[in-house]
């Protein structure tokens, strides 16, 4: 997923295991509840997120993120079903 932040626009997200934030574009400022640092991510910086995590994003600059989602793992059926074809 893509998401667009411009210059002091703020965004949250509830991160899920696996999930990763990277910025493509400007810079941008994470804040994660309970963590007493703050991190500043620039363009190619990338944080992952941990299950439940809560984070604040705050454009500094005009800023381009990729949220990257874990891959969701296969039902039950659809990975026996895949063993038998």
């Amino acid at each position: 997923m893509t998401q667009e932040l411009r210059r002091n626009e703020v965004t949250t997200l509830k991160g899920a295991h696996g999930m990763r934030v990277h910025v493509t574009h400007g810079q941008i400022w994470l804040t994660r509840y309970g963590d007493i640092k703050d991190y500043v991510l620039a363009a190619g910086d990338a944080m992952e997120l941990e299950s439940g995590d809560q984070v604040v994003l705050h454009g500094l600059s005009e800023a381009s993120l990729q949220i990257h989602e874990p891959a969701r793992a296969p039902g039950l059926w659809s990975g026996l079903v895949a063993r038998l074809i």
